[in-house]
């Protein structure tokens, strides 16, 4: 009898706390009206994203002090409704995360020539981030609210067509 109880007591407990969340996870959500998800030197899983539509004075720039999780969810084109997981690359002297850049050609992207300088009247066309690729089993590490998505994985990956600009999608930084 004690025994019951005693079990009882213990899968009450758990019941209790089974929807409280043991840790809220703080999610930064940049929301481009366009942008591209580029290999970079032809090296997965290294990736440029570059975000565009996004107001320039209220983006900080050469933040990633550490490798951040980041998942990008792709809303209209091919890959609408396709998400993908990676990681920040970290800030350094020569290249820091995130930048503001302008693309050679202006709208029309060519993939070359990518300019991005730190501080530069006018530049603030698209950010940057340079970004490693994650698999789609990396998704435990990411907080539940990002975890439900339809992944994609290399070779399928947005982005993989020549000149293929994405339509709006977000990019999920998870800050802690």
């Amino acid at each position: 009898m004690k025994i019951g109880f005693g079990v009882a007591a213990v899968v009450a407990f758990l019941a209790a706390f089974a929807t409280v969340p043991v840790t809220a996870a703080e999610i930064l959500t940049l929301k481009a009206t366009s942008g591209r998800f580029k290999i970079q030197g032809g090296f997965y899983p290294n990736y440029l994203v570059f975000l565009k539509g996004l107001d320039a004075s209220t983006i900080e720039t050469d933040w990633v002090d550490k490798e951040y999780y980041a998942v990008l969810d792709v809303h209209e084109g091919p890959e609408a409704g396709q998400s993908a997981i990676m990681t920040l690359k970290k800030s350094n002297d020569r290249s820091p995360q995130p930048e503001w850049c302008k693309t050679e050609g202006g709208e029309e992207f060519k993939g070359k020539g990518i300019t991005c300088l730190k501080g530069a009247e006018g530049f603030t066309e698209q950010l940057r981030f340079k970004v490693k690729v994650k698999w789609p089993d990396s998704a435990a590490a990411l907080p539940a609210e990002l975890q439900n998505r339809t992944w994609a994985e290399y070779p399928e990956l947005p982005g993989r067509r020549e000149s293929e600009e994405l339509g709006p999608f977000d990019l999920h930084i998870v800050l802690e």
